[in-house]
């Protein structure tokens, strides 16, 4: 749900003014909040649905307080989304930083004792994840190269 609502929100917030688009999305049902900021064209999105609160945000956002996964410094934050106990966490970095990510995480990964459960590396296009566990935490980590740009995708489910 949150997927729809998020590519929703952006495309309506993209075609119009930020106080229409808030109202044609707020008029979703199970929409609470929502907040456009035509300055950087970010969208912040509360939905309250049957499994919980979801919070929002795409096109900007901050790291959650707490989130559980190191993220490397030079980055910027694309998507934020929040439920109950999962979180998801896209952001993109420079094109030349794809091996230092991947390093980085590597070397997280081993410093946290947590159980690879797998690990996929495609080569063309440069793509590497990995699922963690972490006692009763899963981790989902990927680092893919564009060409253009790195993104980086986290998901916790605790």
């Amino acid at each position: 749900m949150a997927a729809a609502i998020g590519a929703m929100a952006l495309l309506v917030a993209s075609c119009s003014g930020g106080d229409v688009a808030e109202r044609i999305i707020e008029g979703q049902e199970g929409v609470g909040d929502v907040e456009v900021n035509e300055d950087d064209g970010s969208v912040k999105i509360e939905i309250e649905d049957e499994e919980g609160d979801i919070s929002a945000s795409f096109g900007a956002g901050e790291i959650p307080d707490g989130f559980p996964i190191d993220v490397p410094n030079g980055g910027s934050v694309m998507a934020v989304v929040e439920q109950s106990d999962d979180a998801t966490v896209s952001l993109s970095y420079n094109s030349s930083e794809f091996d230092s990510i991947v390093g980085f995480y590597e070397d997280w990964i081993a410093g946290t004792g947590s159980e690879v459960v797998n690990k996929l590396e495609v080569a063309n296009p440069k793509s590497v994840a990995w699922t963690v566990e972490d006692g009763d935490s899963r981790y989902s980590i990927s680092v893919s190269d564009t060409g253009s740009e790195i993104f980086v995708n986290l998901f916790v489910d605790r």
